[in-house]
């Protein structure tokens, strides 16, 4: 309780003093800084053959992997963690490309090389047995990983996941379609405005401050994430096609599954939860009312709540 007190006066000071002792970025930092705190996780890297990784680590009990989806990082899982910490030991990933973890033009970032570096960050992290779970991009490089990697994979989690292309085609799919840019893919402050309308039903309170150092880490990594985007979805006459789709490798996934999906995706349809549902042998699925692409962000603890009671039941 102290530690929390501390913490909680901590962000009091920077709210009230903040805007006249710090700049946008210092107070970007400072609040980072002290979610990851309430949460019990901490910033560490590790070095794989490509170069340095960056992950967050906490909390105590069987281990989830998490991997967060395009143009997004680690700390998108810090709000959910900060309700399974006490049960599970949380590894959250910057992925390749993304983050604070290497960016090298010359690499590639394909569903397959993803795969194969995050096994390399798992064996450096001595990892034997492990949930993995997956949103977005993440959940597509996650249910790979699954399929690939049976025998160290206790259970997989996929959170409105990429990748299924038999499921109906989402509002950004048509989009592209209709030969219009991906809305994932942003480039300044106006685009990351209409992203964060786009994929939250309900978007929570984000400060100025942060908007304006998102846009800022967006604007600097547009020609990577360009690169992973047109890498990681397909395409074929504006039409987004997948190298190893979900919905054909999950049917070999033996283990248990949970589906989580958000109904007001617009990015990805939630008609893909059912899709996976009726593919994996041992699914479950959770498709969750007024939520959006984001389930762990927008409903953090009732998003929580599902793993827990699945990893109980397996």
């Amino acid at each position: 309780m102290k530690n929390i007190t501390k913490i909680t006066l901590g962000l009091l000071f920077t709210v009230l003093f903040g805007y006249f002792a710090l700049s946008s970025e210092q107070l970007f930092y400072a609040g980072q800084s002290i979610e990851r705190k309430l949460a019990g996780l901490s910033v560490k890297s590790i070095k794989i053959d490509e170069g340095e990784v960056a992950y967050l680590e906490g909390g105590k009990g069987d281990v989830i992997v998490f991997l967060h989806g395009f143009g997004a990082n680690k700390d998108n899982w810090v709000r959910l963690a900060k309700h399974l910490k006490d049960d599970y030991s949380i590894i959250a990933i910057d992925l390749p490309g993304f983050g604070d973890s290497f960016k090298k033009m010359d690499l590639k970032y394909d569903v397959e090389s993803q795969v194969r570096r995050v096994n390399e960050l798992i064996n450096q992290l001595g990892i034997d047995k492990f949930y993995i779970a997956g949103n977005s991009m993440g959940g597509y490089i996650a249910g790979n990983y699954a399929i690939k990697y049976p025998e160290r994979v206790t259970g997989l989690w996929l959170l409105n996941a990429l990748g299924v292309e038999s499921a109906d085609e989402s509002e950004m799919f048509k989009d592209i379609s209709n030969n219009k840019k991906p809305i994932v893919l942003v480039q300044d402050k106006n685009d990351l405005q209409k992203l964060t309308s786009f994929v939250f039903q309900r978007p929570p309170y984000i400060p100025e401050f942060v908007i304006s150092e998102l846009a800022k880490k967006a604007e600097k990594d547009y020609q990577i994430n360009q690169k992973i985007f047109y890498e990681i979805h397909k395409q074929d006459k504006n039409k987004v096609k997948f190298a190893s789709p979900l919905d054909r490798g999950l049917a070999k996934f033996s283990k248990p599954v949970l589906i989580t999906w958000g109904k007001q995706d617009r990015v990805l349809h939630y008609s893909a939860a059912k899709v996976l549902s009726q593919i994996a042998p041992q699914a479950e699925m959770v498709v969750m009312d007024d939520i959006g692409h984001l389930p762990m962000i927008e409903a953090p603890q009732a998003t929580a709540k599902q793993f827990i009671s699945f990893s109980s039941r397996n």
